[in-house]
C-alpha cells in the first residue's frame, strides 16, 4: 500500500517525481510495487522536464481513470489552443501571443467547473451559474473574460461541427466598473526607495515599473523588452498587441535623462547577460508566478516600512503604469500619446487610460 504524500507536489495518484543529480525522472508505481511507465528528462533542461511531467501526467490520468474523454470540453480546449499555436503568424484568426497565455491560465477555471461535460451538454443557465459563482466569489470581471474565452472554444468546435449551437451567445455578462485605479508619484518613489534597499531582483522589477510608466508600455512590453530595443534615438519598443492579420508596430520612445539612467542601471544589474533587458539572474525570462511573487513581497515590504514610518502607501501592479503614463501626459497637454501608447486613435485611451479627476482648460476669452 502506497503512503500518504509528506507534501503536496500537485502530482496525481501514484505518480512519484525523483530529482537526480543529472536526470528528473517520473514514474507510475503499480499496486504491487512496479513501475507501469517511467520518463526521465536531463535536470538542466527546464523545457524537457516540463514536457515530461505534462507526459507522465497524462499517462497517469489515463491509469487512474481520470483522463478527459475525447469528446469532452476539457479536450475540446486543449485542440482549440493547438489549433491557435498551429495557426501562421499573419493569420487574421490567431490571437496575440501575449493573449493565448493569459487564455491558457483563464482555460483552468473553465476545466475545474466543464472540463468533464460535453460541449453539447452546457446550457445558458450553466453559463449563468458560472458568472454568478464566480462574481460571488469577488471575481466578476474575470468571469466575465474567462466565458468570453469560452464562447470562443465552443464556437470553434461549433465551426468543427461538434455541436450546433453556442450556448454563449446572448449572454449577458456581469456588471463590473471600470478601473480608476491612479498611482500617486510618492507610491512610485517609496518603492523605488524600497527595491534599492533591498537590490537584486526587487530592484530589477522596480526598474521595470518605472520603464514601463516612462514608456507608456503594456506590462507584456516591458517584461519581453530585449537589448536590441536599445538605439542611439531612444528605444524602439514593438507594440504587444495586434490581430494576426496586422503588420508589426513598434513605437519609438526618445531617450530622456531617466529613461536612459533607468535601462543603464538595469543592465548593468545583470549577472548573466541576455538577450532581454530586465531578466532574471539567468539571464531568462522571469516566469509569471516568480515575477509576481517577488513584486508581492516588495509591496508587502513597503507596506511594512510605511506604517512604521507612520504614512501611507497603496499597492499597484506593473499592469498601472501605463494609466498613470497617460493620465500624466494628458494632464500636460500632450497631444500625441497615442504614439506613446501605439493605439490609432485615441478611443481607448480616453476611455480606459485617462484617470483624470479633475480636466481643466482655459477659458474661451
Amino acid at each position: 500500500m502506497i503512503g500518504r504524500r509528506k507534501s503536496p507536489d500537485g502530482m496525481p495518484f501514484r505518480l512519484y517525481r525523483m530529482n537526480g543529480k543529472f536526470k528528473v525522472t517520473f514514474w507510475y508505481q503499480l499496486p504491487d510495487g512496479t513501475r507501469a511507465f517511467t520518463i526521465s528528462a536531463k535536470s538542466n533542461d527546464m523545457d524537457a522536464i516540463d514536457k515530461a511531467r505534462k507526459q507522465a501526467i497524462q499517462q497517469a490520468d489515463e491509469l487512474n481513470g481520470n483522463a478527459p474523454l475525447s469528446n469532452s470540453v476539457a479536450k475540446l480546449i486543449e485542440r482549440y489552443f493547438n489549433w491557435q499555436h498551429s495557426l501562421k503568424k499573419n493569420d487574421a484568426r490567431r490571437k496575440a501571443l501575449v493573449t493565448l497565455e493569459v487564455n491558457e491560465s483563464e482555460s483552468k477555471n473553465l476545466i475545474k467547473v466543464f472540463g468533464k461535460a460535453k460541449p453539447t451538454d452546457i446550457k445558458p443557465k450553466h453559463i449563468y451559474g458560472y458568472l454568478a459563482a464566480r462574481a460571488d466569489a469577488g471575481a466578476p470581471a474575470k468571469a466575465n473574460k474567462e466565458i468570453a474565452l469560452l464562447s470562443a472554444i465552443l464556437e470553434y468546435g461549433r465551426m468543427r461541427g461538434e455541436l450546433e449551437t453556442n450556448p454563449c451567445r446572448g449572454i449577458k455578462y456581469n456588471p463590473t466598473t471600470p478601473s480608476t485605479k491612479y498611482v500617486e508619484t510618492k507610491d512610485l518613489d517609496f518603492a523605488m526607495d524600497e527595491a534599492r534597499r533591498r537590490g537584486g531582483s526587487y530592484l530589477i522589477l522596480a526598474l521595470c515599473y518605472y520603464a514601463a510608466f516612462l514608456t507608456t508600455s503594456r506590462p507584456n512590453e516591458m517584461r519581453t523588452l530585449t537589448r536590441h530595443a536599445k538605439t542611439d534615438e531612444g528605444l524602439l519598443i514593438p507594440v504587444g498587441k495586434r490581430k494576426g492579420s496586422q503588420a508589426e508596430k513598434t513605437k519609438l520612445i526618445r531617450w530622456s535623462p531617466k529613461l536612459k539612467a533607468t535601462i543603464n542601471e538595469a543592465l548593468a544589474l545583470q549577472r548573466t547577460h541576455g538577450i532581454l533587458i530586465f531578466s532574471n539572474t539567468s539571464g531568462q525570462e522571469y516566469t509569471r508566478s516568480g515575477w509576481t511573487t517577488i513584486w508581492n513581497r516588495l509591496m508587502g515590504y513597503c507596506e511594512k516600512r510605511a506604517e512604521e514610518e507612520g504614512r501611507t502607501f497603496e499597492r499597484f501592479a506593473l499592469k498601472d503604469m501605463r494609466p498613470k503614463s497617460v493620465t500624466e501626459r494628458k494632464a500636460r497637454g500632450e497631444t500625441n500619446i497615442t504614439d506613446a501608447t501605439g493605439h490609432s486613435d485615441e478611443r481607448m485611451i480616453n476611455k480606459t487610460y485617462d484617470r483624470r479627476v479633475v480636466k481643466k482648460s482655459n477659458a474661451t476669452e
